[in-house]
């Protein structure tokens, strides 16, 4: 088969210039690759033909062989700027050869570029019968919006033949093709694309007059308006009648509120109404916050965004007017989203200045709202102004100063947890909520330099709340899921108590990686609490990736506290399924007072799967454990008498 002039031209320069890539092609381009806006492209322009004897022979080989070596771009964008010029250039035998070529097939199948689609389209141009005849006579993946593009191409040049042409179609391919070729209708004569509409069932129909109206009111108000009103009532009509007013609004508000003015009361009205009052905020929103009472918009989610977008505005504009408008004319929830979203708007800009306004307010609930956004502008531009204002706020509202404290180092840390910490270190040690900001700060810290981190946590002073052996901790279980090895090192430094409790938290990260390295590390741990808890951390971690390994380790296990807590984890873990294995596991701790209260537990869960079972297990309890409680007899005694009669 024998192509077009354009590629055995463009062919001949790839020998002659040896480039593999084809990066020297800077011709035409269609949109990319993906592109479904059935907006006809631009003519692919045509090379200057080169001194050669004989055009090339183009079969099917030789386009495939082209475009597999168009996909081997060094970059997923210039390759779909080549394909998509490919397929610009091709005609419409060419299109069908490599339709039809199997061997093609995983090309056009290539996720990312949407190849049979795009030539669909082309050929859609070219000879949209042809095209739209070999794609509703053939299968292939994503037929329906394949075939939707097809119509979207074909209705930019002529909608009223591709709309004809949807008898082709079914199902979800004609929904899809349908809704393309509509969209392009109604951009070109919207009466047309509505009267076609009203040519087929409201079911098929119902979802695009909105488009369609949305549209229409746009180039001729008075036509779409008298065609909306003779409308039948029901959802399809007030979809259509909000779509107008919206798209009304944007070129003359006014128009679109007097028309909605005659409609009836309902949901529809008052969302239309909320929406034509957005928009006329942009321009004017003190006249639109001085009308609202005119409008009777219901409390509700459409009041309540309609009240932000007023502050808002009414705020950019005119902040003193914005807060006075509310504090004079609104109450209640109206006032605490009005004037909170107006204090949080003016913080964008001068957030000092929204402090100052929200010093002389007294509603908790927009202090509560407010402060944290105004605090968090203001930590982002000054964060020293931003703290000394928080920390002059009155000392017996202490949560609001902890919040207005916490919001300004909630921006700083995320931006240089350095320089924040710095900050805290030198004028917050004795402020209640160091702790609380220092974790904050190397946690953070933490996410980029785990041992940066470390570092700093050392410098912080000893006995301030725990703070420093908090920071220590987090910062040592970053480290560990990084480099555990190091981390455990660390750890190792420190004395005391401050090093039981880093080892602890190491072990326990680590343990979340490699249970039985975290468990060999246990050995280094004394008797006590932290072997304890440490313990328990590397069997719930263990459990949770091998469970047999890690009964099999526990089984190991000298009778302890350490065990004890092993064997509650695994209690916890199979105790509701399985009150059988837990109850066996039960009898093996050491501690009898968590043995009995555990046995107890359990004979009961057990006694609701298997009662027989479970009262011979309490029988034996009853006769060989110490130190039950009478109540613990009781209970034990009931589960043996669930038994069923022999």
């Amino acid at each position: 088969m024998r192509a077009g002039k354009l590629y055995w031209v463009v062919l001949q320069i790839m020998v002659m210039l040896g480039v593999y890539a084809l990066g020297w092609y800077t011709g035409p381009r269609i949109a990319s690759a993906g592109n479904t806006s059935g907006k006809k492209a631009a003519p692919a322009q045509k090379i200057p033909a080169q001194d050669i004897s004989a055009p090339a022979v183009h079969d099917e080989v030789e386009l495939r062989n082209t475009l597999a070596q168009l996909f081997k771009l060094p970059t997923v964008n210039d390759a779909q700027l080549k394909v998509s010029d490919f397929i610009q250039g091709l005609d419409a035998k060419s299109i069908q050869a490599l339709l039809e070529d199997p061997v093609a097939k995983a090309l056009l199948d290539h996720p990312g570029f949407n190849v049979r689609a795009n030539m669909l389209r082309r050929w859609a141009e070219l000879d949209p019968h042809t095209a739209l005849s070999w794609a509703t006579s053939h299968e292939f993946p994503d037929k329906a919006s394949a075939v939707g593009g097809l119509y979207a191409a074909w209705s930019v040049d002529d909608p009223k033949a591709a709309f004809a042409a949807l008898t082709q179609v079914k199902g979800s391919i004609h929904a899809k093709a349908l809704a393309e070729v509509i969209r392009n209708y109604c951009d070109q004569d919207p009466a047309a694309a509505f009267a076609a509409l009203n040519s087929l069932p409201l079911i098929q129909t119902n979802s695009l007059y909105a488009e369609v109206f949305g549209t229409w009111i746009t180039k001729d108000s008075a036509a779409a308006v008298a065609a909306a009103v003779k409308l039948p009532p029901g959802t399809m009509r007030d979809e259509t009648w909000e779509a107008i007013a919206s798209n009304w609004s944007l070129i003359d508000s006014a128009a679109a509120m007097t028309w909605i003015n005659t409609w009836p009361a309902g949901a529809a009205k008052d969302h239309a109404v909320v929406n034509v009052l957005q928009t006329m905020c942009d321009q004017d929103a003190a006249n639109v916050a001085a009308s609202l009472p005119n409008y009777n918009i219901p409390a509700g989610e459409s009041r309540d965004e309609l009240l932000y977008v007023i502050a808002t505005h009414f705020a950019e504009q005119d902040p003193a007017g914005a807060l006075a408008w509310a504090d004079k004319n609104l109450v209640g929830r109206d006032f605490v989203g009005a004037t909170t979203s107006a204090l949080q708007q003016i913080s964008t800009t001068d957030p000092a200045a929204a402090a100052a306004y929200l010093a002389n307010i007294t509603d908790p609930d927009v202090l509560h709202y407010a402060l944290p956004k105004i605090m968090e502008n203001w930590g982002n531009q000054d964060p020293e102004a931003a703290l000394a204002w928080a920390q002059a706020l009155p000392g017996e509202n202490v949560a609001l100063r902890n919040d207005a404290i916490t919001s300004v180092f909630s921006s700083w840390i995320a931006a240089d947890p350095a320089s924040a910490g710095s900050y805290i270190q030198q004028n917050f040690a004795d402020d209640p909520s160091f702790k609380t900001l220092t974790g904050d700060v190397v946690t953070k810290w933490a996410d980029a330099d785990p041992q940066g981190a470390f570092t700093w946590a050392l410098s912080l002073p000893v006995g301030v709340n725990g703070a420093r052996i908090n920071a220590i901790t987090t910062a040592l279980t970053a480290l560990t899921n990084v480099d555990p090895q190091t981390a455990m090192q660390d750890a190792l430094m420190l004395s005391g108590n401050n090093q039981l409790s880093a080892e602890t938290a190491v072990i326990s990260a680590w343990a979340n990686q490699n249970p039985a390295q975290a468990a060999a590390s246990l050995q280094n741990l004394p008797a006590g609490k932290s072997l304890d808890t440490a313990t328990g951390n590397v069997a719930k971690s263990w459990l949770t990736q091998d469970p047999q390994a890690a009964s099999q380790w526990i089984n190991t296990l000298p009778p302890s506290s350490a065990r004890d807590a092993a064997v509650a984890q695994i209690i916890s873990t199979v105790g509701e399924n399985n009150p059988a294995d837990a109850f066996n596991w039960a009898i093996t701790i050491d501690n009898q007072t968590t043995r009995n209260t555990q046995i107890v537990k359990l004979a009961s869960q057990w006694s609701k799967q298997n009662p027989a079972a479970a009262a011979a297990a309490a029988q034996n309890a009853l006769q060989n454990l110490t130190g039950l409680t009478a109540e613990q007899q009781t209970a034990l005694q009931k589960v043996i008498g669930k038994a069923p009669v022999p």
